[in-house]
């Protein structure tokens, strides 16, 4: 493809370089671009390079002469490629004393909620050494950083050992460097190669990401330094390279890390698409991009095509299972693209997230690849067979095999009950919804409306499936940029050179303070400019025509989420506070009028170099009509039509202004454009396609509505198809919630669950959040409407939310409030539920954190609600809510952020409504609600097959306090129908309720069971209230598993829950013991409130180790940074540890625990809760015990005592808590 565009001295090349090939545009001199595809590896130097060479007419071996290449704008994955290879230099970590494993532990949450195996944390260094010194919250000095030679010559050992690169990552260095730059002096001087130090990859506070951060730069740096070496000498010294960086921005290779470079091809992609949209005159619409290419799919949103869109940059990149701190493009990526594999799952057809890759490729690609995506395309005609080229087979001379293809959909249709051509179709909407809900996350869940948008749809696989897509968003125009196949080597050509400085404050907002930043932005500037010009990208000519841009980075006191807003001259403290409760209002639905001054957290500074180049002005040409251009007609297989015969252009053929409509296809180089029914396209004056939709006409609205009634709703594909629908609402459910709320229990712990409830309270789908919640909030919905029919609560109202937290009538333990909202549909009674439950800091009670140690009474233990009207008519009824803090003896200590908390729960279960009437308004509320049923009974037979394999079995199991858990496991085959299969669970023989608080309501017991079967099944399924259906548990009124009102609970919840599933999975054969405790630490007084969940080991079982420091079974919270919980609270983090060795022995061990020690700066009440610190973890089938937990009370003296597993203690400032938390139990005899 070649396009003029103007003239210029000398050629100008970009280039998008992948894993495996590489595209290239050429700029000539007069203005013309050429487009180049090229292996990104193979023979004789880089591929792209002697293509470049191709288009000079330079010989090989022959220099590239100065002022030949004007500049070389690159994006590349060699960074991205040697992390997730991990083929980069060995590593050796500097951290503090303490801290070893501190990046190594993380967060202690678990990717896979119902996984026996988890996959292992990835971890970057070679060996760990600990350094002296340490700084406080502030960045001021505690304990210096004096090194001896006992240090330099462990350090001196490595270096000879040939471990020649070191990252140094101590806490609070973003605030003060000295320790981290002394070391870096010290690592000098012995000769280390590389130093890497935390605070020169990010001046963010959070030491995991920040550590993770400096390891990764360390580690691929030299792979991609390597690289642009080999490119830089094969151009000439003199030709200057630029690399596009993952915020959108260029840089020489001069300063450029590894780390900003992670997604530079999709940062250079989201450039091209908002250029494409300006230039053909969607510069005030929302512009969505869509990246569709073989293993996944890119896509983002911002709010118009306008430069400015490419400044707001998100701090933290997540990658490979690790958390960097690089500045991005808002972009999302989700697992589905051409090659994502298409296979039977049990009696449901599964898309992705597997890809077929490069090799094999998909199924048509003459290799034994499996079916995809693109097969999918091919075999519905959306792409011909006739326009791919024939590079397939052995030899590599032949096209596609379409006939592979059909055999392989006729025979998995066969086994779903299917036609293949409606098998593919399933396929294709399955992927195309979850683009959908990458799209929502990016637009919508951020608060941005998206109507009357457009969708720039690039990549080699997005015109295909762009028109089907806006559909599914509610947009009716689409793009097509001429080089949508290209479009991130286009982009390359598009972006500009900036440098981006920041200034970490994490100061109240206040005038002085405006003034004092303003004469720092300045000296900012100043070094922004010179480091462009010093970089060959600006002179002193060019000084004034660049750009400046400067940016606050605010939050509210005691939150971590911050907000960008424009920084000038002239600004008052009041404006800014305005602006940021505006756009908190917009971004999260909510703001907070507090009397604290909002925190200053960050000043960015960004400074951009004029644009080098700008898109043509294209003249219109006279246009034709579809019918001079005399298009090939083609089959191809339309969704409401069948088999049709639809015209075929090509691309490059159509005139400016020509007009198609659809349904049709459009051939192009690099991929097919499908124009649906309904859709129109024509060719603009930047050479772009623009499709269009009109309305649906009449008949074929009738065709929609017949084939809808025709749906089955055992259709293995409607029904997988719906599955990704209820659990894309139950996430965006969530995703709200963490957005709107204040505390750090919800918003960093995310100890939060959202689900959809059919219209009798049962349990229909969930994001995988906190299995205890998940199971239990069924019963409190069920109670709701109890108290409904009873009269004890007043009719239900669209607009209402009702509060419970009663462990009586569905809830766990009071700390965990649950919001029940009805979704009406237009009829008098709720068609559905949503609800979300959190765990809140503080609900009042005796102990500050509302998990006290040694409560005796309900009443001890905080706020109990049950089914308390918060919402009607969309008001929140805060004063219901006061009115029980009233009654209470010891009210919440926090009740703003309860309360701020509670209005985000509300806000989540509005996303949820909202989701839920969109499906109903497009898909009829009866098959919504036949899709609930149908998946519900999917589960019971997920489960009944489960029990087949099953045999009746029993086992016991000793709690600390000397109370006796026991079941019974019984099996009820019906050899004539399997379908009466039973699993009979008797509890009985479990020691009666206790005095104290290790008290499990049945609702905590209930939730337990359907983990452990959920945990047990092949399946992938949500889990919901099928599983119960073949199930029958008996759990006498007045044991431990089933307390009486007012039973203290607030232990039952965290730590009976753990032991019963060692106990279930013990009695199941499957699992030895994990830890059985959550560790539970909080503490507080008048001014604050804490409270966190410390990891042990988990089980192991037959062929597999258990997990080493990850939250286990009935809790996956996250444990806040230490940086942030030295910064919010008067404590000091100083061990964080793997306890080697604590995992039982056997022929798979189990897993360790970990040590954590906390010393606290103020006087402070304290409460622990915790298990297995007399019994230990099981080990089964001669497998041995893991360690017990120990709990240990360090005076500021240094001397030590023994505490018991329940405590509650008055500390002194000074004094410490140390944390040996449990390993798990061993599985079999070890050799």
């Amino acid at each position: 493809m070649q396009m003029a565009l103007g003239s210029m001295a000398a050629w100008r090349f970009w280039l998008d370089r992948g894993g495996t090939f590489t595209d290239l545009i050429g700029c000539d001199p007069t203005g013309t671009l050429h487009i180049r595809k090229v292996l990104s590896e193979g023979g004789e130097g880089d591929p792209a390079v002697q293509a470049m060479r191709e288009l000079l007419g330079i010989s090989t071996g022959e220099p590239i002469g100065p002022g030949q290449i004007e500049s070389v704008r690159l994006g590349t994955t060699v960074a991205t490629n040697a992390l997730l290879e991990r083929r980069g230099a060995p590593l050796v970590l500097l951290t503090n004393s303490g801290l070893a494993d501190l990046l190594r532990i993380g967060d202690q949450h678990r990717a896979d909620l119902f996984a026996f195996v988890q996959s292992e944390r990835p971890f970057l260094a070679s060996e760990v050494v600990e350094v002296p010194g340490r700084l406080d919250a502030d960045g001021a000095e505690l304990e210096s950083s004096l090194w001896n030679d006992d240090l330099r010559n462990r350090l001196a050992a490595l270096r000879a050992r040939g471990l020649d690169d070191v990252v140094v990552a101590l806490l609070h260095a973003h605030r003060n460097p000295a320790h981290e730059l002394q070391c870096a002096d010290e690592l000098t001087a012995l000769g280390f190669h590389r130093v890497v130090c935390s605070h020169q990859v990010s001046v963010k506070p959070r030491l995991v990401p920040r550590g993770q951060t400096a390891l990764v730069e360390a580690a691929v740096a030299p792979v991609l330094h390597g690289y642009l070496q080999q490119v830089q000498t094969a151009l000439g010294s003199s030709t200057p390279v630029r690399v596009m960086t993952s915020s959108g921005a260029l840089q020489s290779i001069k300063g450029l890390m590894a780390k900003d470079t992670i997604l530079s091809g999709p940062a250079a992609g989201m450039v091209g698409a908002i250029a494409a949209a300006r230039a053909s005159g969607f510069e005030r619409v929302p512009v969505l991009g869509f990246d569709m290419g073989g293993t996944s799919t890119d896509v983002f949103c911002v709010e118009s095509a306008e430069d400015a869109a490419l400044r707001l940059v998100q701090e933290q990149t997540d990658i490979a299972g690790l958390q960097l701190l690089a500045p991005r493009l808002p972009i999302e990526t989700v697992a589905a693209g051409g090659g994502s594999v298409l296979q039977k799952d049990g009696d449901r057809l599964r898309v992705g997230p597997r890809s077929a890759g490069a090799r094999p490729g998909p199924a048509c690609y003459r290799a034994g690849g499996p079916l995809t995506i693109t097969d999918a395309n091919l075999l519905l005609g959306r792409l011909q067979l006739q326009r791919f080229p024939s590079v397939f087979g052995v030899q590599g001379d032949q096209p596609p095999d379409l006939g592979v293809v059909q055999q392989q959909f006729g025979e998995l249709a066969t086994e779903l009950g299917q036609r293949p051509e409606q098998l593919a179709e399933g396929a294709l909407q399955l992927a195309i919804e979850r683009m959908a809900a990458a799209i929502r996350r990016v637009s919508l869940h951020r608060g941005q409306d998206i109507r009357g948008g457009v969708l720039v749809a690039y990549g080699g696989a997005g015109g295909q499936h762009a028109c089907r897509l806006a559909e599914e968003l509610g947009l009716v125009s689409v793009l097509l940029h001429p080089m949508a196949g290209v479009l991130s080597a286009y982009g390359m050509g598009q972006a500009r050179q900036r440098r981006r400085l920041q200034f970490h404050l994490g100061a109240e907002l206040s005038d002085a303070l405006l003034i004092t930043l303003l004469e720092r932005a300045e000296e900012l500037t100043q070094q922004a400019r010179q480091q462009l010009i010093d970089q060959g990208d600006g002179s002193d000519r060019s000084h004034n025509q660049a750009e400046v841009w400067l940016s606050l980075e605010l939050r509210y006191p005691g939150a971590e989420q911050t907000l960008m807003l424009p920084f000038e001259k002239g600004m008052k403290s009041s404006a800014l506070v305005t602006a940021f409760q505006e756009r908190h209002r917009q971004r999260f639905g909510y703001c907070i009028r507090s009397e604290q001054l909002l925190i200053v957290e960050m000043l960015n500074v960004e400074v951009a170099a004029p644009q080098q180049f700008q898109p043509p002005e294209l003249c219109a040409n006279a246009g034709q009509s579809p019918r001079d251009l005399m298009p090939q007609r083609v089959p191809m297989h339309l969704r409401h039509g069948g088999w049709q015969s639809v015209a075929l252009f090509d691309r490059e053929a159509l005139p400016v202004g020509i007009c198609i409509e659809g349904p049709a296809l459009i051939a192009e180089a690099t991929g097919c454009v499908v124009v649906e029914s309904g859709w129109t396209a024509r060719v603009d004056r930047a050479a772009a396609l623009v499709l269009q939709q009109g309305p649906i006409a009449s008949k074929d609205a009738e065709q929609l509505d017949v084939e809808k009634s025709a749906l089955n709703q055992d259709d293995p594909v409607l029904a997988e198809l719906y599955r990704h629908r209820f659990m894309a609402i139950a996430e965006q459910m969530g995703e709200r919630l963490r957005l709107t709320s204040r505390s750090v229990n919800i918003r960093e712990r995310l100890d939060f669950s959202c689900a959809l409830f059919d219209s009798q309270g049962g349990l229909v789908a969930n994001a995988p959040h906190i299995p205890v919640h998940l199971g239990s909030m069924g019963d409190s919905v069920r109670d709701l409407l109890e108290q409904v029919a009873a009269g004890a609560v007043l009719p239900l109202q669209p607009g209402d939310t009702l509060l419970s937290n009663d462990p009586f009538h569905g809830g766990t333990h009071l700390p965990d409030i649950t919001a029940m909202t009805p979704v009406f549909c237009g009829g008098l009674n709720p068609s559905f539920f949503v609800a979300s439950r959190g765990h809140h800091a503080d609900v009042g009670g005796i102990s500050p954190g509302s998990m006290p140690s040694f409560s005796t009474s309900i009443d001890d233990e905080g706020l109990l609600l049950r089914n308390l009207l918060f919402v009607r008519n969309g008001a929140i009824n805060i004063s219901s809510l006061e009115a029980s803090f009233r009654e209470m003896a010891i009210p919440p200590r926090n009740p703003q952020e309860l309360l701020a908390d509670l209005q985000a729960q509300v806000a989540a279960n509005q996303a949820g409504i909202e989701g839920l009437q969109r499906l109903v308004e497009r898909e009829g509320e009866a098959m919504v609600q036949e899709q609930m049923q149908g998946l519900q009974d999917h589960a019971a037979a997920c489960v009944r097959r489960l029990i087949s394999g099953l045999a009746d079995a029993s086992h016991e199991l000793h709690l600390d306090d000397g109370a006796t858990l026991a079941v019974q496991i019984g099996i009820h085959r019906d050899q004539q129908n399997r379908d009466q299969h039973k699993l009979l669970l008797d509890f009985r023989g479990t020691s009666q309720q206790q005095l104290g608080n290790f008290n499990a309501p049945l609702s905590v017991t209930r939730a337990v069971v359907l983990y452990v079967i959920r945990c047990l099944l092949d399946d992938d399924i949500p889990l919901n209230e099928g599983c119960f259906a073949p199930l029958e548990i008996c759990v006498p009124l007045g044991c431990l598993l089933n307390p009486e009102a007012p039973a203290a609970v607030v232990a039952g919840n965290v730590e009976v829950s753990q032991a019963l599933c060692n106990l279930l999975f013990g009695a199941f054969g499957v699992l030895a013991a994990g830890q059985g405790t959550m560790n539970n630490l909080s503490f507080g007084n008048g001014r604050c409130q804490y409270y966190e969940t410390v990891a042990g080991g988990g089980g192991a079982g037959k062929g597999f180790a258990g997990s080493v420091g990850l939250q286990s079974h009935m809790t996956n919270s996250r444990l806040t940074d230490p940086e942030v919980l030295e910064a919010r609270y008067p404590v000091r983090l100083e061990r964080f540890a793997l306890r080697s060795g604590s995992g039982g022995d056997g022929c798979w061990r189990g897993g360790d625990g970990l040590e954590r020690t906390i010393r606290f700066l103020e006087p402070m009440s304290l409460s622990l809760i915790s298990g297995s610190r007399r019994v230990a973890p099981f080990g089964l089938d001669g497998g041995t015990s893991g360690a017990c937990g120990e709990n240990q009370l360090i005076r500021a003296d240094g001397t030590e005592e023994r505490l018991p597993g329940l405590v509650q203690l008055e500390l002194k400032a000074g004094e410490a808590i140390k944390m040996l938390t449990p390993g798990g139990g061993g599985y079999g005899v070890s050799a």
